[in-house]
């Protein structure tokens, strides 16, 4: 495969990670606290909401991304080492591990805007809303961001170290 294609290929399944993971911690580090600190809660809320789901229709789209030159770097690395890794299970261990925390970061990114961030909107369309409610779906529509954000990260990590294993070849 050409060089070219392939700087082409991991350059954009980096750059659908980089999407993903910028765009919670856009919404949950920089907009919400500044919507909290400027409106008051349900207009926070709904405001905030709004962007979770702008957001959420990039993030989807860049999952599918995702899966797809991810499948297409395995297929690279694989043909660069003629599979040699094969007997060293070493590399297939934390790839493995790697798919494992992109399922949690998918499971924690779905709870956190498909689950709770329409339990916070439907909480506050409620004429009849308690505080205590709305502040602790708050809670953990930002705790799930956050735990998608840190998972994020230890993809990251696996990726890095699973680029340094078959090394530059």
């Amino acid at each position: 495969m050409f060089p070219i294609v392939e700087l082409f290929i991991r350059w954009i399944h980096l750059t659908a990670a980089i999407v993903w993971l910028g765009g919670i911690f856009l919404s949950i580090a920089v907009a919400t606290p500044i919507l909290r600190q400027h409106f008051q809660m349900v207009e926070s809320v709904q405001r905030a909401s709004e962007i979770r789901n702008r957001l959420r229709h990039i993030i989807r789209f860049t999952i599918h991304i995702l899966l797809i030159t991810g499948a297409m770097n395995l297929f690279i690395v694989g043909l660069k080492t003629q599979m040699r890794f094969s007997q060293d299970y070493g590399y297939f261990i934390v790839f493995i591990a790697k798919l494992v925390f992109v399922g949690l970061m998918t499971l924690f990114h779905s709870l956190h805007i498909a689950v709770f961030n329409r339990r916070l909107e439907s909480a506050v369309e409620n004429p009849n809303f308690d505080d205590s409610v709305v502040a602790k779906l708050q809670r953990k529509v930002d705790l799930f961001g956050i735990f998608t954000i840190g998972v994020g990260l230890v993809v990251f990590a696996c990726s890095l170290y699973l680029r340094q294993m078959i090394g530059d070849q």
